[in-house]
């Protein structure tokens, strides 16, 4: 049986290609790619199977903009992953911390290791593309001038030695990577579901919304308003919802459509457990 073709944010060796080997439990074939929207083009062309996007961390918050995509490229959400964030300085064999002179990483990167990068002050930050990306560039040109704030994995893929481990401002840092697919392929008995509505402009219309929901056993897990693109004053909820039977979700869906002016379910899938 092939390898699954799998598009992810990045290069082999970031957290985008964890998430993906993680979630499959087997090899996958990694299509590197440059930017998210890349990612949802080659699935849309079906050049992939499947696509892993980041679409929140427990310090730095929602990324808004995947939430557009999902909805423009109209793609289904099949499953989620959690990951542990564990961020290491990686510079090239023998080179000193006083001889680096730039600190190349992906800017949450950067951002979630900022009391260590304050230490050093005479360093550059260079924001790049992703983690693993930096830490082979170092390789490729031999740059023994800078390091790179990346994963363990990157070390030992592009053999770039950790010169600081475990630099993050906060060891309780996680990454939500959700799974997603052109077509639904939703498991035998999902606990949890993505769904995104529009209210109507109407007193009480999210209130009427978040007590269907209690009525009927389903938990919001999360809620998250997003801009609605050239509609100022608009916006979308994305939201997590939870349940332990699954006649409740439905009957609640169905009653919610009476208080929204849209209604999506975006995928319907296992809930992912968070493991430190």
């Amino acid at each position: 049986m092939r390898n699954f073709k799998v598009a992810i944010f990045g290069t082999v060796a970031s957290y985008h290609d964890l998430a993906a080997q993680k979630f499959y439990g087997q090899e996958v074939d990694i299509i590197e790619c440059f930017t998210f929207r890349q990612c949802c083009e080659i699935l849309k062309r079906n050049d992939a199977d499947y696509a892993v996007m980041a679409i929140e961390n427990s310090l730095a918050g929602s990324i808004l903009s995947n939430y557009n995509l999902i909805e423009e490229y109209k793609l289904r959400i099949i499953g989620e992953q959690y990951l542990k964030i564990e961020l290491n300085l990686l510079s090239l064999e023998g080179v000193k911390m006083e001889e680096i002179e730039y600190i190349h990483s992906h800017p949450m990167a950067l951002a979630q290791c900022s009391a260590f990068l304050l230490k050093y002050p005479h360093v550059k930050i260079v924001e790049q593309g992703d983690t693993a990306s930096c830490v082979k560039n170092i390789r490729e040109k031999n740059l023994r001038n800078t390091a790179a704030i990346a994963n363990e994995l990157s070390s030992v893929v592009y053999n770039v030695p950790i010169l600081f481990s475990n630099i993050e401002n906060n060891t309780q840092n996680f990454t939500r990577f959700i799974i997603l697919s052109k077509g639904d392929s939703k498991p035998e008995s999902p606990n949890k579901a993505s769904v995104c509505f529009r209210l109507k402009h109407e007193v009480g219309s999210l209130a009427d919304v978040l007590s269907v929901l209690k009525k009927n056993g389903v938990t919001l897990s999360k809620i998250q308003s997003v801009p609605v693109f050239g509609q100022p004053q608009e916006y979308s909820f994305h939201t997590d919802l939870e349940w332990n039977e699954y006649s409740g979700f439905q009957k609640a869906i169905k009653k919610i459509k009476n208080s929204t002016s849209s209604l999506s379910v975006l995928g319907e899938y296992l809930k992912a457990t968070i493991n430190n």
